[in-house]
């Protein structure tokens, strides 16, 4: 490439347009498509639309985040309503404020690359449910990522007292985020690129903020965010050593090692102008999807934080730091795929970093770029093509791939009467639709929540003394859990008094969905 033609395609207005282009391009395809009708993000959707009529958090409904993201979103849904098209706007502004934020704090190549990774993997991602940023498995690990993010970019332009906001903020959102801010903050101080008053303030504005949140919510607050079951129970330990990527550490960190060396022969056979290094960039295009390109990251990051200590004159310590800081929830399992999908973001900051700035740096690296981003907005639509089946609410119109699912919940939504109505073991996506709430504190069954004999039988004392009107039981997979189904070897006291204290209304059973709709006696 010319120095012409290079600078050319470098120009901001250029490169603005290409990033427009791949945005519109990953929302055409998925539109409307974002939201998974079972599982997660219905609890944000259904907690929100209650938050905006009075429910106090914790209290009259249970919630497992810090409470800064259930009352943002109730702040907005109140001036924009709550409909679907409603929490599209929030995701696709949040997305684009995300995307905004990585150009700042980049700029040029490096800022358009890390861009262009977030807007192609992360924007409208379909590895798995509520893996995007329109419709997430939690906004609370979307929203925090915009701050946290925008932290930042603040350390990149020296606004620390800007940065240091920030990270309380996201701290706020989410616990991993809490932690990760303090890695951050202690990290920076050490290392002398944070002026001490600066850590003491962050250290005061999170004590400040907790005594306020104490204060206000009371005992409740840790009762929901530090529940025994979700913190110290085997079943949540369980899955978050799969999503960790330690239960399987030999495999995955094998697989990390292996992209990590990939990718540094790479950076040699550039380094030392090899006439190998073309061929090897070529053959790493064809050979990375984003998968096994970011799981080498969790091995990188660490060594450009080595990088990055012995260089006082670039700002290489924030990316690493923030990188590793986001992903320790996923540290062997550093991907843009499912659990990742949000963490991730600060490793596409670091990445573009490493490419196009820091001393192995060269325009060569847009190969692979280029690849993967073009390579997953493919996989994305042929993902996205599936979901075709109509489910139509008051809300809103969204799309499903099962299409017994579809049938089955536009059907249901029709049934369903009220005035209170608790789904089991997942779904209060079908509260939020049908606008009917429920009288319970819990509204999520799966495992990690109720399997719990002592929660089981909270749950119970809660049924017997508020009753729904209805109770609708529907099919959800719950094997990530290691568990077979809801009723079958959990929460079997639960299931067992819906059927003793409530008839069935209706029920339906196709090959890939069931659902029971049940009324009280």
């Amino acid at each position: 490439m010319t120095s012409g033609a290079h600078s050319r395609f470098s120009h901001p207005a250029v490169l603005a347009a290409i990033l427009a282009l791949l945005a519109v391009i990953a929302l055409a395809q998925s539109w409307n498509r974002w939201l998974d009708p079972i599982i997660d993000t219905g609890r944000d959707l259904y907690v929100t639309d209650q938050l905006t009529h009075g429910t106090k958090l914790y209290r009259d409904i249970r919630y497992q985040y810090p409470p800064l993201v259930p009352y943002a979103m109730a702040g907005m849904t109140a001036l924009i309503g709550t409909s679907l098209a409603a929490f599209t706007a929030i995701g696709i502004a949040q997305s684009m404020a995300i995307a905004l934020l990585l150009w700042v704090a980049l700029q040029r190549i490096a800022g358009f690359a890390a861009a262009a990774l977030f807007v192609t993997l992360s924007l409208a991602g379909a590895s798995t449910w509520g893996a995007n940023f329109v419709f997430p498995y939690a906004y609370a690990a979307t929203i925090g990522m915009l701050f946290f993010v925008g932290a930042l970019a603040g350390f990149v332009k020296e606004r620390h007292g800007v940065a240091i906001a920030l990270l309380v903020a996201a701290s706020w959102c989410k616990i991993e985020y809490a932690f990760g801010a303090a890695l951050v903050v202690a990290v920076l101080t050490i290392a002398r690129r944070l002026r001490i008053p600066m850590a003491i303030g962050y250290v005061l504005a999170m004590v400040t903020s907790a005594a306020i949140a104490v204060a206000y919510f009371g005992p409740a607050l840790r009762a929901n965010v530090f529940a025994p079951s979700l913190t110290k129970g085997a079943i949540a330990q369980h899955f978050f050593r799969n999503v960790s990527g330690f239960a399987d550490w030999p495999h995955t960190l094998s697989f990390a090692l292996a992209s990590a060396a990939a990718v540094a022969l790479i950076a040699w056979l550039l380094r030392i102008e090899s006439k190998l290094a073309v061929p090897a960039m070529i053959l790493a295009a064809i050979l990375f999807n984003s998968d096994a390109f970011f799981r080498g990251w969790a091995i990188l990051q660490f060594v450009a934080l080595l990088f990055a200590l012995r260089e006082r004159d670039t700002p290489m310590i924030y990316f690493a730091i923030f990188s590793i800081a986001s992903t320790t929830r996923v540290a062997l399992s550093v991907s843009p795929q499912w659990y990742g999908f949000a963490l991730v973001v600060p490793t596409f900051a670091l990445t573009a970093y490493v490419f196009f700035v820091s001393r192995f740096r060269s325009m060569w690296w847009l190969a692979i770029i280029v690849a993967i981003c073009g390579r997953d907005l493919f996989e994305q639509h042929q993902r996205w093509a599936l979901k075709q089946y109509p489910i139509v609410s008051s809300r809103g119109t969204f799309y499903d791939a099962n299409a017994d699912r579809a049938q089955i919940l536009n059907e249901l939504m029709r049934s369903v009467h009220g005035p209170t109505l608790s789904v089991m073991p997942e779904g209060t996506t079908i509260n939020y639709f049908t606008r009917l709430p429920t009288p319970l504190t819990f509204h999520m069954f799966t495992p990690p929540e109720t399997a719990d004999p002592s929660v089981e039988r909270a749950v119970l004392m809660e049924l017997k003394s508020r009753r729904p009107v209805e109770i609708v039981v529907v099919s959800r997979d719950v094997s990530e859990y290691g568990f077979r189904g809801f009723g079958v070897d959990y929460d079997r006291e639960i299931f067992a008094y819906a059927l003793q204290n409530y008839r069935v209304e209706r029920s339906w059973a196709l090959p890939r969905f069931h659902a029971v709709l049940l009324r009280g006696r």
